[in-house]
């Protein structure tokens, strides 16, 4: 082929695809700006940083205590004392997330502390693309980018996803299985429920938020099944994730056992019981509802745009897996945040964003379709006018 037939090939291919160049153009543009904002503004280095940073030191081959002093020297520019060998290396919260160190243990080998942010940038540009391609296959590609423009745009998403922490990886994660779930419903393929397996275990060992997950299927089986008065498509997902989830959480308590997120409860509920706890519920989740959404109005109006888009789509199309999966991944989310007791700008419901993402994608999708109706409509009456 000469260079000239070259050039032609390329001119075609350029205008057969504009839309989606066009798509993704906004998409990686967007993310390049909120990304750089975000670096401008906050470090990289936060109090969880230490733990993820110090046990990759140590997969990379640096003993316990080169690794904590690697980690001092590193946290000492962000004013972040290192914990000592036993409370960094033993302590139970963190002790199981060991996917990201994994993942960063070589970069972090080659490049120092550094190697971790790298880690996650190509970790967040994955979940990015992933989010993407979900929208843009499901949805089309308007609402890709307005719904992607919303995240990108997201102060505290780029600040839990782009610092050297384990959100963007466990949104990824719950992206996958989900993805993973829906590939199952078109081929019923055994395999594929031993890889949906898979995603959830990757996902225990990235953060222990696999309850948001188990909580959506299990609410999507639920509420799809009595709609339809049959088991519908979700029941097989439902039951591998829920088991694979609930094993995974038996497990890591037995083996890393010096956390109790019961403990955690009681304190945050100012009780010594469960009852007591419990009664306080109510109470302290219209405290974390109220403080983010505060938190949202001053410092992230579009995270506070999504989330209520989300909900908008999901009141609006009640009968949609989006709506009982996003339902699920809610009650999912409140399990971990309210027995937490502490308002996170969202952060706990991180892994489980691909379920506001589509919610508000079929919002914003309803939305369109209903503006080409009426369109439509208006076009076909002008014309029976003129006639």
């Amino acid at each position: 082929m000469t260079s000239h037939n070259r050039a032609l090939h390329a001119g075609h291919w350029v205008k057969r695809n504009t839309h989606n160049l066009a798509l993704w153009a906004i998409v990686f543009g967007s993310f390049a700006i909120g990304y750089t904002a975000y670096t401008l503004r906050q470090p990289f280095f936060y109090p969880d940083s230490r733990y993820y940073l110090a046990m990759a030191f140590w997969f990379g081959g640096e003993s316990q205590e080169s690794a904590r002093e690697l980690t001092a020297a590193f946290g000492a520019h962000y004013g972040q004392q290192i914990p000592e060998i036993d409370q960094l290396f033993g302590w139970g919260l963190v002790q199981p997330r060991v996917v990201l160190p994994l993942l960063a243990a070589i970069p972090v080998k080659l490049f120092g502390p550094f190697g971790l942010a790298a880690t996650v940038l190509v970790i967040f540009a994955v979940m990015t693309v992933v989010f993407t391609l979900i929208i843009q296959r499901r949805y089309g590609n308007v609402v890709a980018a307005a719904v992607m423009l919303l995240i990108n745009s997201s102060h505290y998403l780029m600040m839990f996803n782009g610092g050297m922490l384990t959100e963007s990886l466990s949104a990824l994660w719950s992206a996958l299985t989900l993805v993973v779930a829906w590939h199952w419903m078109e081929r019923r393929r055994p395999w594929i429920l031993g890889l949906l397996a898979l995603t959830v275990v990757g996902a225990a060992f990235t953060r222990q938020a696999t309850f948001i997950v188990a909580g959506a299927f299990v609410i999507a089986c639920l509420l799809g099944s009595l709609i339809q008065r049959r088991w519908n498509d979700w029941t097989v997902p439902a039951i591998v994730v829920a088991i694979t989830s609930l094993g995974c959480q038996i497990l890591q308590a037995l083996i890393f056992p010096s956390f109790s997120q019961l403990d955690q409860f009681y304190m945050k509920a100012g009780a010594d019981n469960l009852v007591d706890a419990l009664r306080a519920v109510p109470r302290m989740t219209m405290h974390i509802i109220n403080k983010d959404v505060n938190t949202f109005l001053h410092s992230d109006v579009p995270l506070l745009l999504l989330i209520l888009l989300a909900i908008a789509g999901a009141a609006l199309h009640f009968r949609r897996p989006e709506a009982h999966l996003l339902l699920g991944g809610i009650l999912g989310t409140a399990l971990y945040n309210v027995t937490n007791g502490t308002p996170t700008q969202f952060r706990y419901a991180i892994p489980g964003l691909i379920f506001f993402v589509i919610a508000a994608a079929l919002a914003v999708k309803s939305t369109a379709d209903s503006t080409v109706a009426q369109l439509s409509v208006s076009n076909r009456r002008s014309e029976n006018d003129i006639d």
